[in-house]
């Protein structure tokens, strides 16, 4: 089978290293699998083949304002003809979108479907119906045993957020293209299922995002990162990816300024970007909460690092106020073996498993950071049983070629269909 998997960008972080994950995991069972990402910059665009097999074209596409993503995600025409010429040259049997609200845009469904094949779209967040990353729903009064969120995202309630960026065309448009064009949307966890039910988009079923067990390697060297980064003798909260207030951030330091009464060797480390002003707003109300001393930051780093990072950690930390499609950060940490304790909004309460592999919170409370973090850091035997749990349940539920198998079979399922 000749797959071409599409998604804006190529690289190792987000979607795009889901993607690209899963499009290697699917060449050693015997397919032809082609990745066209797009690029903004003249002179990136190139076709080569890496070293796994996977061949590679990317596509240059003009840059613009990110205002303007709520009509350039739509119809890009700067994307369409180096996307169709992709086509042409792959003539594939199944084209599969991710990520496409950037750059790739909506009506490349329409190109991937004219050429008669099965065309798959995986969601890995609410921009098919949100505007921004959906957190209007928030409020500290909730409580993980509370009834189940309602994740509908209606018209009264857009508006104010979206405000100027707001196009009152972009979600009937991107409903009738996924009606009109998709042959199957897949959600990468029953969360995200159920938050595009909610929203009136059906045709949808749940492939979680694969994890690579050989990703994880000796948990050995992460003694080097602690000593590198100050971290020697330290019990190690882990809270890491793109830095910003909806990350939770100034909630979870409030948080360990109160669990460091009782844990006084906690510390945070915060590995991630988000810009100089925003790491520098958290390194600032540390200082003001008196745990200056506490608080580790990194910036960005590259894969390898953050495998050192994780090996270096205790516990991971999600608690991020916003809808998070599944949790990458804490899947991959629960492959070394370290316990989470994440927000309950969204896919991260489908991958921990909450007081066996972790803990769920509304993290707006404050309260409920602390009770779970402070246990989990004070008692070894916990935190490793809980870990190991963490673990099992990765490997299991969660293995890359596990996932990669299921890809397949929605593709034979597919592709029989249209045959």
């Amino acid at each position: 089978m000749r797959i071409l998997v599409a998604n804006d960008l190529y690289g190792p972080s987000s979607a795009a290293g889901v993607a690209t994950a899963m499009a290697r995991a699917l060449i050693p069972h015997g397919h032809e699998v082609h990745f066209v990402a797009t690029v903004q910059r003249p002179g990136e665009a190139r076709d080569f083949v890496e070293e796994s097999g996977l061949r590679v074209h990317l596509v240059e596409t003009k840059p613009y304002p990110l205002r303007f993503r709520s009509w350039v995600s739509l119809w890009n025409r700067s994307a369409l003809a180096p996307f169709r010429r992709v086509l042409d040259d792959v003539d594939p049997d199944v084209v599969h979108f991710h990520n496409l609200h950037i750059h790739l845009s909506y009506r490349a469904l329409k190109l991937a479907r004219e050429r008669g094949v099965p065309v798959v779209l995986s969601v890995h967040d609410v921009m098919p119906f949100c505007f921004q990353k959906m957190f209007c729903f928030m409020s500290d009064s909730l409580r993980p045993n509370d009834p189940p969120l309602s994740f509908k995202a209606p018209m009264p309630r857009c508006i104010p957020c979206a405000r100027l960026r707001y196009n009152p065309l972009r979600n009937p448009f991107i409903r009738w293209h996924f009606k009109r064009y998709v042959s199957r949307l897949v959600a990468v966890s029953a969360e995200m299922e159920r938050a595009l039910r909610e929203n009136g988009i059906d045709n949808v079923e749940t492939i979680a995002n694969g994890i690579d067990p050989s990703a994880a390697r000796s948990a050995d060297h992460g003694a080097a990162f602690r000593a590198k980064h100050g971290l020697v003798g330290k019990k190690v909260v882990l809270y890491g990816g793109r830095l910003d207030h909806r990350k939770g951030a100034e909630h979870l330091l409030r948080a360990m300024a109160r669990i460091r009464a009782d844990v006084p060797q906690a510390a945070l480390l915060v590995a991630g970007s988000g810009g100089d002003a925003y790491e520098n707003r958290m390194i600032e109300l540390a200082g003001e909460l008196g745990i200056g001393d506490a608080i580790v930051t990194t910036g960005w780093l590259s894969q390898a690092e953050m495998d050192e990072a994780y090996s270096a950690s205790d516990v991971i930390c999600t608690p991020s106020l916003i809808f998070e499609s599944f949790g990458l950060i804490n899947a991959e940490g629960m492959l070394r073996g370290r316990p989470a304790v994440t927000s309950y909004f969204g896919g991260p309460k489908n991958v921990v498993e909450d007081g066996v592999s972790g803990f769920h919170v509304n993290p707006m409370q404050v309260d409920a950071l602390v009770a779970a973090l402070t246990p989990l850091l004070r008692d070894d035997a916990l935190r490793e049983r809980m870990g190991a749990a963490a673990r099992r349940r990765v490997l299991t539920e969660f293995a890359l070629e596990t996932q990669a198998a299921r890809v397949e079979d929605l593709y034979v399922r597919l592709v029989g269909g249209a045959s």
